[in-house]
Parts: structure tokens; sequence; C-alpha cells
């Protein structure tokens, strides 16, 4: 993969039923914390109105097409995912967090699945670092005490 062929920009509004649609695909949401079934699309605008400001969202390109997202919550926590399954394992998500690392002042936290490998590889790659475990989550930190 090359990195010029990678873009993040910010969420628009014309983004968001591309992103309703990958975040109600199970092979995708059951790697989040907070979500266990497809989103309503009222509650998805609502959610995206009403953000906190310091929550920061993105999209990520590829070759000229949305492929995933990354975003910066209000506690500093990272999330990625690709959303074309069929781009999984490129370097994409990694790229994504190193972008974020690079953008974003430290300490930066992570949340993923004890069974998602794949994920927990990404963020080491980019120097996180494993800080607890709890039922069957891993919290992961980046910088800071």
């Amino acid at each position: 993969m090359l990195i010029e062929s990678v873009n993040i920009r910010s969420v628009r509004v014309q983004d968001l039923e591309l992103l309703i649609s990958w975040r109600s695909n199970p092979e995708i949401y059951e790697q989040f914390k907070e979500q266990d079934s497809a989103l309503n699309w009222e509650e998805h605008i609502s959610w995206f109105a009403s953000r906190d400001e310091d929550r920061h969202d993105y999209i990520i390109e590829y070759k000229g097409r949305r492929v995933g997202s990354v975003y910066i919550d209000e506690d500093r926590n990272v999330g990625v995912y690709v959303g074309e399954t069929a781009l999984h394992s490129k370097g994409i998500g990694t790229y994504a967090i190193n972008w974020a690392v690079k953008n974003f002042d430290k300490p930066l936290y992570a949340e993923i699945r004890a069974d998602n490998k794949p994920s927990q590889a990404a963020f080491e790659k980019c120097g996180f670092e494993e800080e607890n475990r709890e039922n069957d989550w891993i919290k992961y930190r980046l910088g800071g005490k």
C-alpha cells in the first residue's frame, strides 16, 4: 500500500449514510464496545449533531474512495475501523492510527477486544502499550503517565 494513496479528512454530513452502513455491519460492530446491533438512522443523525466539541471524526480515503473512519473522542480514545472489509489487513488502519498519533497531543488511549489481534497489532506498531485488561477488553495507552 502506498502512503500517498491514503487521505484522512473530517467527516461531512454526506458521509453519514456510508458510516451507518459500515457501523451496521455485524462484522464491524462486533468489535465496538458500546454497540451490539445495527444503528437507527434518526439516532445516528442525532448523535452526529450533538457530538461533544472535543470529539473529532474523520473519513479514511484510499485511492480516492471512502473506506473507513478514525476518531479521537473527548476522553482521548482513538478508534479506527476499515468499513470496506476487502481492505482489512492492508495497513490502512495502521496508517490512520499513526496519523492520529502525529496530529493529537498525548496521552492517547484505545480499548480493544481481547480477541481482536489485528487491531492490537496495529496499535502496538504505532507505539501504544497495554495498560490493563478488564473482562474481554484491553486498555492501551500512548504517552503521558
